[in-house]
């Protein structure tokens, strides 16, 4: 005789079979989403300092003042124009407008060199705090103050 109330059920049914990729596609698609953020604003970056600049006011407003200016003239020739930028550093704040520094590769009729040049900018009023020209010959100029400066590690 047997006591049928204590009996075990039987066997259980095996569990579901796992992919086990989860994790793994979960994993890809956020690097993936991530690489294609970097690449974005690599590329984005890259294009701002190779020809996006072309439509900033700001540095329309700086390239005409090189164009004006006698120094930058006698140095780099006429028609002075934004090759590409090296670097741009731009802070923008609501109640102080636009603080921008530019180092820009210039080329003129005579030859090429850089400005390194911070704008302050409110509104439709633009202020060139400091404006240093670097020549072909790496002489420097404070075109701010139209004074030649000594070359670097001549002092």
């Amino acid at each position: 005789m047997t006591d049928t109330s204590h009996a075990t059920p039987g066997p259980l049914p095996p569990p579901p079979p796992r992919s086990g990729h989860g994790c793994l596609w979960g994993c890809l698609i956020a690097a993936v989403i991530g690489i294609v953020a970097i690449v974005g604003a690599m590329s984005y970056g890259g294009w701002w300092l190779y020809s996006g600049f072309r439509n900033d006011p700001t540095l329309h407003a700086v390239i005409n003042t090189v164009n004006g200016d006698q120094i930058a003239r006698a140095v780099l020739g006429d028609n002075i124009q934004i090759t590409y930028l090296e670097s741009s550093n731009i802070a923008e704040d609501l109640a102080t407008g636009k603080h921008a520094s530019y180092v820009a590769h210039l080329r003129g009729t005579k030859g090429e060199g850089t400005l390194a040049v911070t704008v302050d900018a409110t509104g439709d009023r633009t202020h060139i705090t400091s404006m240093i020209l670097t020549g072909p010959d790496g002489r420097t100029y404070d075109l701010t103050h139209t004074q030649p400066m000594a070359p670097p590690g001549s002092i």
